[in-house]
């Protein structure tokens, strides 16, 4: 018995199978053959056919051993944004709008109104007009999102409905959880909530692979909000740092944060609660940028921790979207003759203070911030970052072992075969392979350091909050 998550990303798909107990089975990938079928600048556009031959050939690997045919429910994760037009059966017509696609500027300035004043051509709706528009397309023709299409095809079906994460991009009432009464005239599908039984597989693809009994199709997520429901994190109160280049948080809180400036926005968790998050420039990258491959190697070469590491702004980037708002905002202390230890420290440093700047404001905001913080991204494999982390943060730090979307998707998979929530299940199901407490005495040094941090972030912005 088990269960399948299926992660389709920017480049390929990846499939998880899954015990109930959150064992891994097997994985299985593919990669797309073409990422971009557009060679305009600004235009992100993939053949969602591809995306079925993917899909296919990964089902032909899985399913070549027979125990993995006895499968109880497959769940299914896309990138946010990505939208196509299809028929009334459920076939392209025409290629699929990726996340990153930027062609809809026009489009977006006109839905800005819908979105709360904010809305990015990167938006699924903005996407859909300029569709509308600007493609030959039939009068009765329908727009899915990437899950929803792949829910289409694994099922046979097309009156399928969509989940309000995917929604969220095209016009979702997220109190509701319906589209909102001011969309214009589009042939959209229903909404529901992720993890909920939608259908099942189809006798078709049954029998082409061998699955027996049952198989149940649960609706899914965006990528993102998978791979939050990956990261064990499933309570009020519990959060979730991703760090790879950039920075992002999400958590669970009882109550929707408003945040006037937009470092915050809200999602909602399948179960009820609200899901705020943000992401902020800093990040990885500018380890990444300098050091490539040998990060790990530094970490082991340094024996002696600086007594006063230099402080630096961990971005390369110009401007700042979290834990405060300046598009002019210039990371500082990047340039200099440092040496490769005393940059690698700063960061790592700078990495923790950011992050701590991003929990204080969640707790201005109104957020419940609890005991433990949940790591995902490439950070979490640096033994010095996490222990950092921990000190300055006060929580302890658990990792995850399989923080991916498509292990989210398998989550789904779960809540939909047993109505229980995604919350209950992430919590259950979700190994955490390491946990890294504070130390017992904080270092006054560093907390000095973080305060004269917070200065010259002040400083540098534009903005008082």
């Amino acid at each position: 018995m088990a269960y399948l998550g299926i992660d389709l990303g920017t480049g390929g798909i990846r499939c998880v199978l899954i015990r109930e107990d959150g064992s891994v089975i097997v994985e299985v990938s593919r990669s797309l053959p073409c990422l971009n079928r557009s060679s305009k600048a600004g235009e992100s556009e993939q053949d969602a056919l591809d995306w079925i031959s993917c899909l296919e050939d990964a089902f032909d690997e899985l399913f070549s051993v027979p125990h993995h045919r006895r499968v109880l429910s497959v769940a299914i994760d896309s990138t946010s944004g990505t939208v196509l037009p299809v028929n009334q059966e459920g076939h392209p017509l025409g290629h699929a709008f990726l996340h990153n696609d930027v062609r809809a500027i026009d489009e977006a300035e006109e839905c800005r109104s819908l979105f709360g004043g904010e809305c990015s051509p990167t938006f699924a709706l903005p996407k859909i007009l300029w569709m509308q528009r600007r493609l030959r397309l039939p009068d009765n023709v329908r727009f899915l999102h990437a899950t929803d299409f792949l829910n289409v095809w694994v099922s046979g079906l097309i009156e399928i409905p969509t989940d309000f994460t995917n929604a969220m991009k095209t016009g979702v009432d997220l109190e509701t959880k319906d589209w909102l009464e001011d969309l214009p005239s589009i042939n959209l599908p229903s909404i529901i909530a992720p993890g909920q039984l939608i259908g099942e597989i189809s006798l078709v693809h049954k029998q082409r692979w061998g699955l027996s009994g049952s198989c149940l199709l649960v609706s899914g997520a965006t990528d993102s909000n998978a791979a939050f429901y990956a990261s064990g994190a499933g309570r009020v109160g519990e959060w979730s740092t991703t760090i790879g280049t950039t920075l992002a948080v999400k958590g669970l809180s009882k109550n929707r944060l408003f945040d006037r400036l937009g470092r915050i926005y809200c999602h909602r968790h399948p179960d009820g609660s609200w899901l705020p998050g943000g992401a902020s420039n800093a990040g990885g990258e500018i380890l990444k940028d300098r050091f490539g491959k040998r990060l790990q190697t530094l970490e082991n070469q340094i024996t002696t921790f600086p007594t006063k590491p230099p402080l630096f702004y961990p971005s390369i980037r110009k401007g700042e979207r979290l834990p405060f708002t300046d598009p002019h905002f210039k990371p500082f202390g990047v340039s200099g003759a440092v040496g490769e230890s005393e940059f690698f420290i700063g960061c790592l440093e700078g990495l923790a203070f950011v992050e701590l700047m991003v929990y204080q404001l969640l707790e201005k905001l109104g957020a419940e911030v609890g005991p433990f913080i949940f790591a995902t991204g490439g950070a979490a494999k640096s033994k010095m970052g996490l222990q950092i982390r921990a000190e300055m943060l006060q929580r302890s730090i658990l990792i995850p072992q399989y923080p991916n979307s498509a292990m989210g998707a398998a989550i789904l998979a779960i809540a939909g075969h047993t109505s229980r929530t995604v919350g209950e299940i992430s919590g259950e199901v979700v190994n955490i392979v390491t946990q890294v407490d504070p130390s017992a005495k904080p270092d006054p040094a560093r907390q000095n350091r973080f305060e004269r941090f917070c200065q010259l972030c002040h400083q540098g912005s534009n903005q008082s909050e």
